[in-house]
């Protein structure tokens, strides 16, 4: 019995461990596996096409203004239902008091129907034709959105990428300055330096690491901000595009101008805005019209006693209504859309403006800013020039402290006003397609040649 008792235990304990063997390969083993993968596999990285494409995915007011487009082709299918006759089916039962010679005691009705009620003036036909320009409006209002998105995801790119380039620029000064301060600490035991020349290097290489904190910050937070607009999984990184520095405007700034009131998408939706104002006024005016109504049906009647109906009649009908006087309303209502209509037009005047300033402002920003980065590219090598024979100097003994820190500043400062302008020239580039309306057009042609690629 014991001998037995064991061989049970035995085989318990035997199936106990298989069973934990087999818990371990298909569950705990993959699972660690997939952990250190994910561990030491690098972080996910994004292109500006990328961007682009997750934004056009990704954008809530683009899904939004998608909505309105197809709520406004089903205000189209609902336009078009106006001039199509309508089909019903009727039914009553009624059961008198009193039964009379010329009163049943009951009676029943069935029947079917059709019907069309029209304006004279084809009012139906302006809401119908409105109702397509509506559709027209919500396509520009969604190519509106879809730029204005994509502006704004290249942004926040192009801030990443200028905010990088300072931390570099940080990094580089810190070292530069901890370098010096290397080279004052030892001239200071040998007693070739005054004690304040340490004093300003430590003050000089506190600032230069506060600013390198700032940098760093900066960058998380351009990080973050993309990771939000996009919900991109952090961490993760981007590449940097080359700088363009030599972006050439060659037509006249009329000629964007031009191309910027015929392609902006938010002023053909005002031009249309003002066109549906404008339906609106002839829509409301038709109140004065009468009203043709058109009727066709057949209907079966049934009474107790049955001799007082006619069982079945086809019949027909024509109606002509007109409201003589409503104490106003309708003249008050056509005087609401025409001041809605010129609204519309201010409004149109007052984008036409400032779409107009925002290409002047962007043609002028890079006009300027190529010059400048010519200059600044001549002042960081003049300064880096400058830097490494005053720095070659302090070693031999023939400058001091105070003009190797000054030569640092200056090749910091043109090197963060060179990263500036280059982020600057590459935002007015896109800013200037932007305001032309031809953004959307351009990131879609890109990106279909990078898919292609």
């Amino acid at each position: 019995m014991k001998g037995f008792r064991l061989a049970v235990m035995t085989g318990e304990r035997r199936t106990r461990f298989i069973l934990l063997w087999m818990v371990f390969f298909v569950i705990i083993l993959p699972a660690a596996v997939n952990a250190a993968e994910a561990a030491g596999s690098p972080p996910p990285v994004f292109s500006l096409d990328d961007v682009y494409r997750l934004t056009l995915e990704r954008s809530e007011s683009i899904k939004i203004a998608q909505n309105q487009l197809s709520v406004a082709a089903q205000d189209v299918d609902r336009a078009f239902s106006v001039l199509l006759p309508h089909l019903s089916a009727y039914g009553d039962y009624i059961r008198y008091e009193k039964e009379t010679l010329i009163q049943p005691k009951s009676g029943q009705e069935i029947g079917v129907k059709l019907q069309q009620q029209f304006t004279v003036n084809g009012r139906e036909l302006i809401v119908l034709d409105a109702a397509k320009d509506t559709i027209k409006q919500r396509e520009f209002d969604l190519d509106a959105a879809c730029e204005e998105n994509l502006f704004i995801v290249a942004t926040a790119y192009y801030d990443i990428v200028n905010t990088r380039s300072r931390v570099g620029i940080a990094r580089e000064n810190v070292a530069r300055l901890t370098a010096h301060r290397e080279a004052v600490r030892t001239r200071l035991r040998l007693e070739d330096v005054p004690k304040t020349a340490m004093l300003r290097t430590e003050a000089e290489l506190s600032g230069a690491c506060s600013e390198l904190v700032q940098a760093e910050n900066a960058l998380s937070l351009a990080l973050a901000r993309l990771a939000r607009m996009l919900e991109i999984p952090k961490p993760y990184d981007i590449v940097v595009p080359a700088p363009e520095d030599d972006i050439v405007v060659p037509d006249p700034m009329e000629k964007y101008v031009e191309t910027a009131f015929e392609r902006r998408p938010e002023i053909r939706s005002l031009a249309l805005q003002v066109k549906l104002a404008g339906d609106n006024v002839d829509i409301m005016k038709s109140e004065y019209w009468p009203t043709l109504g058109l009727e066709v049906g057949f209907k079966r009647q049934d009474s107790d006693p049955s001799y007082l109906t006619e069982k079945e009649n086809l019949y027909g009908a024509v109606s002509l209504n007109v409201t003589l006087f409503d104490w106003g309303y309708r003249g008050s209502t056509v005087s609401q859309e025409k001041l809605r209509r010129d609204s519309a037009k201010a409004r149109l005047q007052a984008k036409s403006k400032e779409i107009a300033l925002e290409v002047e402002q962007a043609y002028l920003t890079i006009a300027s800013t190529r010059g400048m980065i010519a200059a600044l590219k001549d002042k960081l090598r003049f300064s880096r020039a400058d830097y490494e024979a005053v720095s070659l100097q302090f070693r031999v003994g023939q400058a001091d402290s105070l003009d190797l820190i000054d030569s640092n500043t200056v090749l910091s400062n043109a090197a963060r006003e060179l990263s500036e302008a280059r982020h600057t020239l590459a935002l007015a580039k896109i800013r200037l397609e932007r305001a032309q309306g031809i953004f959307l057009e351009t990131v879609a042609a890109r990106l279909e040649n990078s898919g292609d690629g």
